[in-house]
């Protein structure tokens, strides 16, 4: 491979993938970090064991001398390699299937929901928070999500905040009760 080096740049740091994870998401930080280096795809091939350990390292070893002609070439056969280890991307039956724990505070399900939310891809917003109606437990936030209908994430996540620090502060003083302090009952 006639691949020119360059002799003033260093090499970019990009995390070593050893054969156990998502294929996909290494090609693109490498990429990503290539693309600083150098624009040229023979340069990457070369370089490309450098990003490798362990059994990827071995399967980059293993392939027959001028089989990679180009790095479409060496991307197809690495994805194809490791395509097992691929992420599968969430549905919007993911959401659907969520729901809130019996003890679960409003504030780590919706930490939970927010992070399945954002793996899942092109679903409308609307579908997102209609799907948190049915996935939460009964009360004051579900009764809101009916009344006022949030049309966006942003109003949602808005508005839930101010619903997570009535709950934290309910907590707080059932806490201070079962220490002797004052009862106080809110709402």
């Amino acid at each position: 491979m006639g691949a020119v080096m360059s002799e003033n740049k260093v090499f970019p740091w990009v995390e070593k993938y050893g054969g156990a994870t998502d294929p996909v998401k290494h090609l693109r930080s490498f990429v990503d970090a290539m693309a600083v280096y150098s624009s040229d795809e023979l340069v990457w091939c070369r370089v490309f064991s450098l990003s490798l350990k362990d059994e990827a390292l071995d399967w980059f070893h293993s392939l027959p001398p001028r089989s990679i002609d180009g790095f479409v070439t060496l991307r197809q056969l690495f994805s194809q390699q490791y395509a097992s280890n691929r992420s599968r991307g969430l549905t919007y039956t993911t959401l659907v299937r969520m729901k809130q724990g019996r003890e679960e505070s409003l504030k780590g399900f919706m930490e939970r929901f927010n992070r399945t939310a954002r793996q899942v891809r092109n679903v409308d917003q609307w579908l997102i928070v209609s799907a948190l109606t049915t996935a939460l437990r009964p009360g004051p936030f579900v009764d809101y999500l009916y009344e006022e209908e949030p049309q966006s994430m942003d109003e949602l996540q808005h508005k839930l905040t101010g619903f997570i620090r009535v709950e934290e502060g309910r907590a707080y003083l059932g806490d201070q009760g079962d220490e002797g302090g004052s009862n106080v009952k809110i709402g």
